[in-house]
């Protein structure tokens, strides 16, 4: 016979996944209520609740992580293994991102490899980072300084999607090597010192040089 003075070990179970449950609920509304209080923290709430939609439905046609890549080219994988390596990133993201890489770097004209080195300096394939400037996502935008472009894609409320920042990302570098005719100049620009020291650009081009290495197989000091 059950003693009615002792909860059972069924009930107890019960109480304690509801606390825990309610906890999780707790904080979870706290972070979102700090979030909304300045804009980067409403932008990153956005990509995070446009990324847990994104798992919850069918996916669009135009993100990064619609389809595992099946078809990349020996260089490209070459290129993502040494980019996960370096980077501490999964490779399958990773092979994701260095297919839609490619991609981006064929409709605007750039060096694949350059695209990659810039997104590797400036976020390390991190595709929430975010600056003390405001810049963000993989390329380090400044969703204010390109309304513009991104309007195209849906808005500033996008800026941190990782196809999003990708394109405008690429598009802001296809513009400065128009206007400035050199990979130094264009790269200069893009960090926004033109006429300010820096090795930003040097840094990006021995990136670039090290990812060019590790797509024919051999990897750099």
């Amino acid at each position: 016979m059950t003693d009615p003075n002792i909860t059972s070990p069924t009930v107890m179970q019960g109480w304690e996944s509801l606390k825990q449950r309610t906890t999780t609920f707790i904080v979870l509304a706290l972070l979102a209520l700090s979030t909304l209080l300045t804009d980067a923290g409403r932008a990153r709430l956005g990509a995070w609740s446009g990324l847990a939609l994104e798992a919850l439905s069918p996916r669009q046609m135009n993100s990064v992580y619609t389809i595992l890549p099946t078809n990349l080219t020996v260089e490209q994988r070459r290129v993502a293994r040494w980019i996960a390596s370096r980077h501490r990133v999964a490779m399958g993201a990773i092979e994701q991102l260095v297919a839609a890489s490619y991609e981006t770097a064929a409709t605007y004209r750039l060096d694949p490899h350059l695209l990659l080195a810039v997104i590797s300096i400036e976020s390390a394939f991190n595709p929430l980072a975010e600056s003390n400037m405001g810049a963000v996502g993989l390329m380090q935008i400044m969703p204010k300084a390109h309304a513009d472009k991104l309007k195209a894609f849906g808005g500033e409320k996008l800026a941190l999607d990782p196809w999003v920042n990708m394109q405008v990302g690429a598009q802001i570098l296809r513009e400065y090597l128009d206007r400035f005719g050199s990979e130094m100049a264009a790269l200069r620009a893009y960090v926004g010192a033109v006429e300010q020291p820096t090795e930003y650009p040097q840094r990006v081009l021995q990136t670039r040089e090290r990812i060019q290495a590790a797509a024919v197989g051999r990897v750099l000091a």
